[in-house]
Protein backbone atom coordinates (compact mmCIF):
# COMPACT_ATOMS: atom_id res chain seq x y z
CA UNK A 1 0.00 0.00 0.00
CA UNK A 2 2.70 2.23 0.62
CA UNK A 3 4.52 1.87 -2.35
CA UNK A 4 1.19 2.38 -4.13
CA UNK A 5 1.01 6.26 -2.68
CA UNK A 6 3.78 6.75 -3.56
CA UNK A 7 3.35 5.84 -7.07
CA UNK A 8 -0.06 8.01 -6.68
CA UNK A 9 1.43 11.10 -6.13
CA UNK A 10 4.48 10.87 -8.01
CA UNK A 11 1.80 10.01 -11.11
CA UNK A 12 -0.62 13.10 -9.82
CA UNK A 13 2.58 15.81 -9.69
CA UNK A 14 3.06 14.49 -13.58
CA UNK A 15 -0.02 14.68 -14.65
CA UNK A 16 -0.24 18.27 -13.07
CA UNK A 17 2.77 19.34 -14.68
CA UNK A 18 2.91 18.02 -18.10
CA UNK A 19 -1.11 20.07 -18.40
CA UNK A 20 1.27 23.17 -17.92
CA UNK A 21 0.04 23.79 -14.18
CA UNK A 22 3.36 23.77 -13.09
CA UNK A 23 4.53 26.33 -15.75
CA UNK A 24 4.12 29.91 -14.51
CA UNK A 25 6.89 31.24 -16.73
CA UNK A 26 8.89 34.29 -15.01
CA UNK A 27 5.61 36.59 -14.37
CA UNK A 28 4.50 34.35 -11.56
CA UNK A 29 7.79 31.65 -10.70
CA UNK A 30 8.03 31.62 -7.20
CA UNK A 31 11.77 31.57 -7.36
CA UNK A 32 12.38 34.88 -9.66
CA UNK A 33 11.06 36.84 -6.44
CA UNK A 34 13.63 34.89 -3.96
CA UNK A 35 13.27 37.56 -0.88
CA UNK A 36 14.03 37.47 2.90
CA UNK A 37 10.79 39.24 2.96
CA UNK A 38 8.75 36.62 0.96
CA UNK A 39 9.74 34.01 3.37
CA UNK A 40 12.92 32.16 2.40
CA UNK A 41 15.63 31.62 4.22
CA UNK A 42 18.53 32.74 2.29
CA UNK A 43 21.99 32.15 3.41
CA UNK A 44 24.29 32.74 0.05
CA UNK A 45 23.59 35.72 -2.14
CA UNK A 46 25.44 37.31 -5.28
CA UNK A 47 24.63 38.88 -8.33
CA UNK A 48 24.76 35.66 -10.30
CA UNK A 49 23.16 33.19 -7.50
CA UNK A 50 21.02 32.92 -4.61
CA UNK A 51 20.84 29.90 -1.98
CA UNK A 52 18.42 29.15 0.92
CA UNK A 53 16.80 26.43 2.89
CA UNK A 54 14.49 24.26 1.32
CA UNK A 55 11.02 24.27 2.94
CA UNK A 56 10.22 20.67 3.08
CA UNK A 57 14.22 19.53 4.00
CA UNK A 58 15.07 15.55 3.26
CA UNK A 59 17.82 15.61 5.56
CA UNK A 60 19.97 17.65 8.03
CA UNK A 61 21.43 20.34 5.54
CA UNK A 62 19.19 20.42 2.29
CA UNK A 63 19.55 24.00 0.53
CA UNK A 64 18.62 25.13 -2.82
CA UNK A 65 20.74 27.36 -5.16
CA UNK A 66 18.70 29.11 -8.08
CA UNK A 67 20.15 31.40 -10.42
CA UNK A 68 18.89 35.04 -10.44
CA UNK A 69 18.06 34.97 -13.98
CA UNK A 70 15.12 32.86 -15.09
CA UNK A 71 16.02 29.62 -16.28
CA UNK A 72 13.47 26.90 -16.96
CA UNK A 73 14.65 23.75 -15.81
CA UNK A 74 17.53 21.08 -16.06
CA UNK A 75 16.33 20.07 -19.57
CA UNK A 76 16.65 23.92 -20.79
CA UNK A 77 20.34 24.20 -19.93
CA UNK A 78 22.59 24.61 -22.73
CA UNK A 79 26.66 24.58 -23.20
CA UNK A 80 26.43 28.36 -22.18
CA UNK A 81 24.89 27.45 -18.94
CA UNK A 82 28.53 25.76 -17.96
CA UNK A 83 29.43 28.45 -15.98
CA UNK A 84 26.66 29.32 -14.26
CA UNK A 85 26.39 25.28 -13.18
CA UNK A 86 29.72 25.76 -11.40
CA UNK A 87 28.84 28.91 -9.97
CA UNK A 88 26.11 26.99 -8.82
CA UNK A 89 27.68 24.14 -7.57
CA UNK A 90 30.83 26.03 -6.18
CA UNK A 91 28.51 27.34 -3.88
CA UNK A 92 26.77 24.20 -2.76
CA UNK A 93 30.13 22.88 -2.15
CA UNK A 94 31.25 26.19 0.25
CA UNK A 95 28.41 25.63 1.64
CA UNK A 96 28.11 22.19 2.22
CA UNK A 97 31.69 21.54 3.23
CA UNK A 98 31.10 20.65 7.41
CA UNK A 99 29.08 18.18 5.91
CA UNK A 100 30.93 14.93 5.24
CA UNK A 101 28.60 13.12 2.46
CA UNK A 102 26.94 15.64 0.29
CA UNK A 103 24.41 14.81 -2.59
CA UNK A 104 23.92 17.54 -5.65
CA UNK A 105 21.39 17.01 -8.28
CA UNK A 106 18.04 18.24 -9.98
CA UNK A 107 14.66 16.55 -10.44
CA UNK A 108 14.12 15.81 -13.79
CA UNK A 109 10.65 17.00 -15.50
CA UNK A 110 7.47 16.37 -15.20
CA UNK A 111 9.12 15.35 -11.72
CA UNK A 112 9.96 18.71 -10.61
CA UNK A 113 7.89 21.42 -8.46
CA UNK A 114 8.95 24.80 -10.03
CA UNK A 115 10.19 25.44 -12.99
CA UNK A 116 13.00 27.45 -12.32
CA UNK A 117 16.15 26.04 -12.30
CA UNK A 118 17.30 24.77 -8.34
CA UNK A 119 20.43 22.66 -7.58
CA UNK A 120 19.47 20.11 -4.29
CA UNK A 121 21.80 20.44 -1.62
CA UNK A 122 21.66 17.80 0.90
CA UNK A 123 23.39 15.91 3.52
CA UNK A 124 23.30 12.26 3.46
CA UNK A 125 21.44 10.50 5.39
CA UNK A 126 18.43 11.60 4.61
CA UNK A 127 15.53 12.01 7.05
CA UNK A 128 13.53 8.69 5.52
CA UNK A 129 12.99 6.14 2.73
CA UNK A 130 10.71 8.11 0.75
CA UNK A 131 13.31 11.12 0.38
CA UNK A 132 16.30 8.56 -0.38
CA UNK A 133 14.03 7.11 -3.65
CA UNK A 134 13.20 10.78 -4.45
CA UNK A 135 16.43 11.90 -4.57
CA UNK A 136 18.05 9.02 -5.82
CA UNK A 137 20.64 9.03 -8.39
CA UNK A 138 20.12 5.85 -10.15
CA UNK A 139 16.20 6.94 -10.67
CA UNK A 140 14.90 8.60 -13.64
CA UNK A 141 13.95 11.60 -11.91
CA UNK A 142 17.04 12.39 -10.21
CA UNK A 143 19.83 13.85 -12.41
CA UNK A 144 23.01 14.25 -10.23
CA UNK A 145 24.96 17.16 -10.96
CA UNK A 146 27.96 15.69 -12.49
CA UNK A 147 25.73 13.85 -15.26
CA UNK A 148 24.42 16.96 -16.20
CA UNK A 149 27.41 19.05 -16.40
CA UNK A 150 28.88 16.38 -18.19
CA UNK A 151 26.35 16.12 -20.58
CA UNK A 152 26.16 19.64 -21.36
CA UNK A 153 30.04 19.32 -22.23
CA UNK A 154 29.25 17.17 -24.70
Amino acid sequence: LHWFSLVFTWLRVALFCMVGCCDLGTKDCVFCDVTRNNGFNIVYEDNEVIAFHDRSPASKLHLLIIPRQHVGTVKDLKPEHQSLLSKMVDVGKHLSMEHNQVRMGFHVPPFNSVNHLHLHVLSLPFKNLWRKLKYQPTMPWFAPVNDVMTHLGE
